[in-house]
């Protein structure tokens, strides 16, 4: 396995910082918009009512919120990039939401939030940043009631040897490239598939979210893999 790439809070923080102003639009045009697809089954996963309190981690730029608010009462988005969180509250307030979905500057590994606290916490491709996933994962099991629900969306690699092969020459080749001519920033885009080489596999990544108290978790494959949906209820 290659190197892990430094994941110090600064570090990553700086990198998102940087590369935020085309942020939403590499989402959208690298994944040819199937993005916001994933971030759909994430949020009909957690079966919400209309009730509940929702805290999404790494929020970014807020685009897992606003998908999670019409189902939930309350979202607070906790990032540890200003950047990313001033562009999300420019959505926010564009999209009339601001009483009901709150920003706030935090990092995963010290969520600022109370002991089951909320009814349910979302990651969108953030775990895989943080320095310490298990340390994260501990601190949602924190901060989540008894039976609330856990959404993670996270890359994988793709079984199929077909789509493997294509799929990787893609994202080590392709993708940064794109990322870099875009975004202006040399190490972001190589940072990706660096740090989705080095991630847990979906079944390591599930003993992990067990260690932390979480029961009935699941790994389901997005397209054909290149994304998983992990799905779990605190115990």
């Amino acid at each position: 396995m290659a190197d892990a790439p430094d994941k110090s809070p600064d570090r990553i923080a700086g990198m998102f910082d940087a590369i935020a102003p085309r942020y939403d639009f590499l989402n959208h045009f690298l994944s040819a918009g199937i993005d916001r697809r994933w971030r759909a089954a994430a949020i009909r996963s957690l079966t919400l009512t209309g009730r509940e309190r929702v805290l999404d981690v790494c929020a970014g730029t807020a685009d897992v919120a606003l998908a999670a608010r019409p189902g939930a009462a309350r979202v607070v988005g906790i990032d540890f990039s200003g950047a990313m969180l001033a562009l999300g509250l420019q959505k926010v307030r564009a999209a009339g939401e601001s009483g009901r979905i709150a920003l706030v500057r935090g990092d995963a590994m010290r969520l600022p939030a109370a002991d089951q606290s909320v009814d349910a916490v979302t990651v969108a491709f953030g775990i895989r940043n943080v320095q310490r996933p298990d340390i994260a994962c501990a601190e949602m099991a924190r901060v989540l009631r008894p039976g609330g629900r856990l959404a993670i969306l996270e890359f994988g690699v793709p079984r199929i040897p077909g789509i493997k092969r294509l799929y990787l020459w893609y994202f080590t080749h392709v993708l940064p490239r794109i990322g870099r001519m875009i975004s202006g920033h040399d190490g972001a885009y190589s940072y990706l598939p660096a740090s989705v080489g080095t991630f847990a596999p979906p079944a390591e990544f599930i003993d992990t979210l067990r260690r932390a108290g979480f029961s009935d978790v699941h790994a389901d494959p997005l397209t054909f893999g290149i994304v998983f949906l992990y799905t779990a209820v605190r115990g």
